[in-house]
């Protein structure tokens, strides 16, 4: 009697450890074709994934999202991101908030007093400006300031000035032909950068360097393969999204039923310091 108890306390408690490790398992999914990597101190995780010559035909993420890291002359990795075709520093990326906060490359690689030389485009990316920045209108090499614009002194010589002011702040239909100016941008900062708009003269290079935040949001191509514990990708070669599951295998639709009873039930459980 005592053996058959033994034997079915036995049978109980195997059965314990292997739902456990039934659970942990689909709790804490890994995708082995989806890994995380650190490139200085950002962390590149789903949906954005690292350029590189694994990533020519197909990658797990958004498309768009592919971030470069290349090591600068400090041997500093640097994470950059392109936005259509110009290169952006990654400051940082809130994967809870889908934020992200991106620095122009020139600002970010100018020693004094950067100038953006280009608008900032995003129209083919899943990526929207968020409520916390502000729109700059900068406008160089004019012949004076007007009154709603700040100068900004490191731009500016006795006879050609450079200004900045908040796109909010130009009256409707002001004319800047009058100013003759050389050229003109429209950029993006963050708001909590300056206490107020007044100071942005003054305040303008710290502007630039605190970046600009966008958030993301889900690809409708990839909201099957997501609902389905699924991380999406695309493939180069035939232009089509696909699903990554965490067992390693990859569809065209999603990771519902792709779960063998070999990888499902294929566990190493310890009990009492033994394998079974």
């Amino acid at each position: 009697m005592s053996n058959l108890l033994l034997s079915l306390s036995l049978s109980l408690l195997l059965s314990l450890f292997f739902f456990i490790s039934i659970d942990a398992q689909s709790s804490n999914s890994i995708y082995p074709n989806c890994p995380s990597y650190n490139c200085g101190n950002i962390n590149i995780s789903y949906p954005f994934w690292r350029i590189g010559s694994e990533t020519s035909t197909q990658f797990c993420g958004y498309p768009g999202f592919g971030i470069n890291c290349s090591s600068n002359g400090d041997q500093r990795d640097i994470p950059i991101i392109k936005l259509e075709y110009d290169s952006y520093y990654i400051q940082n990326i809130t994967y809870g908030s889908r934020s992200i906060v991106l620095q122009d490359y020139d600002v970010f690689t100018a020693v004094d007093c950067p100038r953006v030389n280009h608008n900032i485009s995003i129209e083919n990316l899943h990526l929207n400006f968020s409520d916390q920045n502000v729109n700059l209108s900068i406008h160089f090499n004019c012949n004076g300031v007007p009154h709603f614009a700040h100068e900004i002194p490191c731009l500016s010589s006795r006879t050609n000035k450079s200004c900045v002011n908040s796109v909010h702040s130009e009256p409707p239909d002001f004319n800047w032909d009058e100013y003759s100016c050389d050229d003109d941008v429209i950029v993006t900062t963050v708001l909590d950068v300056f206490r107020s708009i007044n100071e942005l003269g003054i305040v303008f290079i710290r502007a630039l360097r605190g970046g600009f935040e966008l958030r993301w949001w889900e690809i409708d191509d990839c909201e099957m393969c997501e609902n389905s514990d699924g991380r999406c990708g695309y493939n180069n070669g035939t232009k089509e999204f696909m699903c990554f599951c965490s067992n390693g295998t990859t569809t065209k639709g999603d990771c519902k039923g792709t779960f063998t009873n070999a990888t499902r039930f294929k566990l190493n459980l310890t009990f009492l310091g033994k394998n079974y």
